[in-house]
């Protein structure tokens, strides 16, 4: 048995972690460069084994994870799908990831902050989780640097 709020917290990165798949998997076909698309499937992984720890954390238990809504995810894929329409730039597609993942991270420590008391195992899945988050910020932060360097070099 798990207390609620331990529950609300592994709902929430169960949620977060489908959210950046979602992210992840709607722009990977846009990215044209093989080394951001390396890291993102890389994150992929890293986002689906915490997802699936934190759903089997909830299945112990007896309760079922959530799930996107369907309007949820049409309305990130057709955000993201806006957002790239026009510009499919190495750097601009890592920044507006980086952006994303800034707003998961913030939800979260949110999250973790105002559910004071919360089991061992949920608590380190989601110290993975914002540690998962701060690292991707790092690595999409230096494709937006990469870019800035070449555009200095260009201009």
């Amino acid at each position: 048995m798990i207390s609620y709020a331990e529950q609300e917290l592994l709902e929430s990165i169960v949620k977060n972690t489908s959210r950046s798949l979602q992210d992840i998997y709607t722009v990977l076909g846009k990215v044209y460069d093989d080394e951001l698309a390396l890291d993102l499937n890389i994150q992929a992984a890293g986002y689906s084994g915490i997802k699936e720890k934190a759903a089997n954390c909830l299945f112990e238990t007896g309760n079922v994870p959530p799930l996107l809504g369907v309007m949820e995810r049409a309305k990130r894929w057709g955000m993201l799908q806006a957002k790239t329409a026009l510009n499919v730039n190495t750097g601009y597609m890592a920044n507006m990831l980086a952006k994303e993942e800034r707003l998961r991270r913030s939800d979260m420590q949110k999250a973790t902050q105002k559910l004071e008391i919360c089991g061992k195992e949920s608590e380190t899945i989601a110290r993975e989780f914002l540690n998962l988050e701060e690292k991707n910020i790092r690595i999409l932060q230096n494709y937006c640097r990469k870019k800035e360097k070449k555009s200095a070099k260009n201009g």
